[in-house]
Formats: C-alpha cells, sequence, structure tokens
C-alpha cells in the first residue's frame, strides 16, 4: 500500500495559525459578548456636566442635521476644537432620538464595537494568526484606558476618528500589496475624515511608514528608478506619502487656530516642566496600561519630583527605546509597536500644553493599539502549544481588565459618579468641588451646593469657575448682591466669558435693571453665539 507523502508542515501550520470561517466568525461573536457585557448598560446612563450638554444641547446641533447645521460644522470652532464630522455624527444623533442621553450612549458603544472588530481585521492582516489577533482585538475592547473614550458622549469623536484611521490602515495595506490609484485615494479619503473627526490622526503618515518597516518590508526594498534617477525606497516611500503629509500640515494649522484660546501661555507652563511632564506621562501611560487601577477624568498638573517620579520615568522609556532598537532585527514588531505607541501620543503628550491636564486616559486610544499588536506579534510567533500556553496565562489579566472597564464605565453614568471617583483618585480638586457644586444644586441640596463651591473657592482664590459657581449658589438663595459681587469677580478674572455675562445679566433682570442685562446678554452671544438660552434671555427682556 503506497503511502502518501507528508503535508507541507510549516504552509499547514500557517493555513491552521489565521483561521478559517468558524474561527473568524466565534472571534466576532466572543468580541461583540464581550462588548455587551462591559458596555450594554451605558444606555441607561445621563449626560455628565463636562462638556456633554455643549455638544449634545448647543445650537445648531440640537436642531438636528440640517443645512445650516452642517455649515456651521464646517465654519465654527466652538468649544475650541474643528471637528465638523464628529458635530455631524451628533446632529443625525439627535435627528434620530431626541435629546436623550441614552441612545448616543449606545452609539458611543456601537462605534467602539465597529473599532474592535476593524481592530482584528488589521491584527490579522498583520499577524496572520487569528488566536493572536483576537488577543489583540480583544484588549483592545475591553481595556479600562478605553472606557473614557466610549462612556463619554462628548469624546465621540475618538470613536469616529479610530474608525477612519483604521480604515485608512487597511485601504494602505491593499494598496501597498497592489499599487493603484483607487487603492491610495481610498487610504486618502479615510484619513481626511478621520482629520474631521478629531485632529490627533494627524500621526497616520508616520504609522504607514511603520508598516513598510515591519510587517511590509518595503524599506528595504531595490532602489527605484524615477525619472531616470534611482532612489532608495526610503525616499519613494516618503514621496508617496507626501498628500497625507499635507492633510496632516493643514489639520494642525487648522487645530492650532481653533485651539488659540485653550493653549496655555507658554510662560505660564514653563518648558523645562512640560519636557519633564512629557516624560512622566508617557510611562503613566505605560503604567496604566498595564495596572488600570486608578483612572479618573480629572489628572491636574501638579509638581514632579526629579527622583521619584522623572528619574525612573526616563530610566523605563530609555530602556524600552534601547531594547526595541537593539533588537529590531531579531524582534521587529517591539520596534514597531514602541513608535507608534510613542509617535501618535506624541500630539497630545504636553508638549504644546492644551488645557490643565497633566494626562489623559482618552489619548490612548490609538496608542495602546501599538502596544497590543506588539504583545500580538510576540504570542503569533510561538509554536501552537506555547502560544495556547500565552493565552491560558494571560486569561486572567483579560478577566480583570474587563471588570475594571465594567466598574468604570459606572462611573460615567453621571456627574456625581464621575467627579466623586475623580475626588478619590487625585485628591481635592478645584474642577471636581465646581462639577460637584454644580451637580447638587441641579438636584436642589443647596446647602451641599454651597460647601462644594466653597471648597473650590478655598483651593484656588484665582478660579473665575469657583467664583461663578458660588454666584449661582447665592443667586439661587435669592442673595442678589452677593451673587453680583461674585459674578463680576468670576468676570474680573475671565473677561468675555459668556456664560458668566449670561449668568450676571439673569441676575440683572430678576432685579428688574433689563438695560444693563440687555448689554450683558448681547455680549455673551457675541462671544458665543451658539449658546441658545442666551439668545432667549434676550428675547425676554427686549433685545
Amino acid at each position: 500500500m503506497l503511502v502518501p507523502p507528508p503535508e507541507d508542515s510549516s504552509a499547514h501550520r500557517a493555513a491552521s495559525a489565521i483561521g478559517g470561517i468558524r474561527e473568524h466568525v466565534l472571534a466576532v461573536v466572543l468580541l461583540l459578548l464581550a462588548l455587551a457585557l462591559i458596555y450594554g448598560r451605558a444606555g441607561g446612563f445621563d449626560y455628565v456636566d463636562y462638556d456633554d450638554v455643549d455638544y449634545v444641547t448647543t445650537e445648531p446641533v440640537r436642531a438636528g442635521l440640517t443645512v445650516d447645521g452642517v455649515r456651521w460644522a464646517f465654519t465654527s470652532f466652538h468649544m475650541s476644537n474643528w471637528h465638523p464630522l464628529t458635530w455631524i455624527s451628533h446632529m443625525i444623533d439627535v435627528s434620530l432620538f431626541g435629546l436623550a442621553p441614552g441612545p448616543p450612549h449606545l452609539v458611543n458603544v456601537a462605534f467602539h464595537g465597529v473599532n474592535s472588530l476593524l481592530v482584528y481585521l488589521l491584527a490579522l492582516a498583520l499577524l496572520r494568526n487569528w488566536l493572536a489577533s483576537l488577543l489583540v482585538a480583544y484588549l483592545f475592547l475591553a481595556h479600562p484606558l478605553h472606557v473614557e473614550s466610549v462612556g463619554w458622549i462628548a469624546e465621540r469623536k475618538d470613536l469616529l476618528c479610530g474608525m477612519f484611521f483604521l480604515l485608512s490602515i487597511l485601504a494602505y495595506l491593499r494598496y501597498a500589496a497592489r499599487h493603484s490609484a483607487r487603492r491610495y485615494a481610498l487610504a486618502a479619503c479615510a484619513f481626511a475624515l478621520a482629520l474631521l473627526s478629531k485632529p490627533m490622526a494627524v500621526t497616520l503618515p508616520v504609522v504607514l511608514l511603520l508598516l513598510d518597516f515591519w510587517p511590509l518590508g518595503r524599506l528595504r526594498g531595490e532602489p527605484a528608478l524615477v525619472l531616470g534617477r534611482r532612489f532608495p525606497a526610503y525616499a519613494v516611500l516618503l514621496a508617496e506619502k507626501i498628500p497625507l503629509f499635507a492633510l496632516s500640515l493643514a489639520s494642525g494649522i487648522v487645530t492650532l487656530a481653533a485651539q488659540k484660546a485653550v493653549i496655555v501661555a507658554m510662560d505660564s507652563v514653563p518648558l523645562d516642566y512640560r519636557l519633564v511632564n512629557s516624560v512622566v506621562a508617557y510611562a503613566t501611560y505605560l503604567r496604566d496600561t498595564i495596572a488600570p487601577t486608578r483612572l479618573s477624568i480629572l489628572y491636574p498638573l501638579l509638581p514632579i519630583d526629579p527622583i521619584t517620579s522623572f528619574l525612573p520615568s526616563l530610566l523605563v522609556l530609555g530602556a524600552i527605546s534601547v531594547a526595541a532598537v537593539g533588537w529590531r532585527t531579531r524582534y521587529p514588531w517591539l520596534l514597531f509597536g514602541w513608535l507608534w505607541f510613542v509617535l501618535t501620543l506624541l500630539p497630545v503628550i504636553g508638549l504644546l500644553q492644551v488645557g490643565e491636564q497633566s494626562h489623559a486616559d482618552r489619548y490612548m486610544y490609538l496608542p495602546s493599539i501599538g502596544l497590543f499588536l506588539a504583545l500580538g506579534a510576540a504570542v503569533a510567533r510561538l509554536s501552537g502549544a506555547a502560544s495556547r500556553k500565552a493565552l491560558l496565562a494571560l486569561a486572567p489579566a483579560l478577566a480583570f481588565y474587563s471588570f475594571i472597564a465594567w466598574v468604570q464605565l459606572g462611573n460615567w453614568s453621571g456627574t456625581y459618579m464621575l467627579f466623586t471617583r475623580a475626588t478619590d483618585v487625585v485628591g481635592e480638586s478645584v474642577q471636581a468641588e465646581v462639577m460637584l457644586a454644580g451637580f447638587n444644586l441641579r438636584v436642589g441640596r443647596l446647602q451641599e451646593a454651597e460647601a462644594h463651591a466653597l471648597k473650590g473657592l478655598s483651593l484656588n482664590s484665582d478660579s473665575a469657575a469657583a467664583y461663578a459657581m458660588l454666584g449661582v449658589v447665592l443667586a439661587t438663595k435669592k442673595d442678589y448682591p452677593g451673587a453680583e459681587r461674585l459674578f463680576r469677580e468670576a468676570l474680573s478674572k475671565a473677561p468675555g466669558n459668556a456664560r458668566m455675562l449670561n449668568n450676571l445679566g439673569i441676575l440683572l433682570a430678576e432685579e428688574g435693571r433689563l438695560d444693563e442685562a440687555r448689554q450683558l446678554f448681547a455680549a455673551a452671544l457675541k462671544s458665543d453665539p451658539n449658546l441658545y438660552k442666551v439668545r432667549e434671555n434676550l428675547k425676554r427682556v427686549g433685545g
């Protein structure tokens, strides 16, 4: 009896590793089940008084999807941002569901689910191993660092940007496999949509160059003949991405114009502090990726100890960087994943300080993918038995991350939970006290509201927000002279603030000082034309 020749074992193992339809369906089902278990209850959550209302109930978003609204989305720098696609997304929500907070939460969850499936496809294309790809996608879906981007309605921009960012990469992989103008155009269009959602996508051309390094290996290609001259592969690949870099540059210029009002003056946060904080922030993101147990909406800028914080952070980052470069030939995915993490975080690491945060969980939505892909690549290179053991060893960590994400999501159920948690994590904060004062005022607990506002003022006697909040509390108590004094003090620290002008106008209107109220409402409307309540107030006083 003839014995058939043995099959090509390496080809068989490769085909088994990449999986078939059954394996991919199983992966999708597991991801969607995890999505439902971790994030399903978000549909019962409220708005949080931290950007949500400004993103959803401001004019013209609250009118739903209209031609005027779309025009406004492309021409407005509302909330010191330019992300027209994000505004349009919120308008569509209002047209479909009204102003109830539950549906936008579930839309965020759906986008995160789509992005997790796209991460699975990307990992499968790069790693050629379905189990390792499932690991990468599950980490992306369930990691607690991503809860902020999903649970916060106002962070829809993260989810949209992430979706088009991933679609652009997948389109680029098809273009790299077989060049065509159509495939390049698809990648460029998806990139443009990512930028229209959130400018953090500006680093995508650099990520594509990383893909050229690994796994595509295009950087090692033969010199190309262009117009009769030979150019090295890296020069051709850079030239190939010039249109994409041009899109990044244009987006960066518009973003700087939009955020001019919130970019912290360079002299108020010195360059040496920003450099030190950037190093510590990178190390903090790494720590929170491994052990995400102390997450918060707020991470205020604080003094940094050079011995206990800066030096250990610098040593960790330096050691990983040296290892990644030194092992670039043997373990190229390590350098790939490390540079993805470092470079995609660069626009928000704090070298150009925007706002008062030292770092933020939401900034890791895209950078974390590089770290997860590096881990997945390491698992994919193991033998079948060894990879299964590695996944089994990682199972407790995956379960832990899923549970922490579920718990963390609960903090986004409303303002009180969110900022109580922030106080527990980072300690006393003016911002948290003001938000908690506003929450207590809204539910009718005047004594608690006043206590939080006074606490905020005691933490920072120069805080315009604390003065304004205490003014609102006193106005609610009918102490109009005291409220007026506080509102004027707040305006002296934040001249032209539309909400403070509006609050003072309301107060003066209550006292019958209608001419003064009209002037204040007009000034508030000029400062921020999107505050529909100001327009209503102006009409009430005959403006």
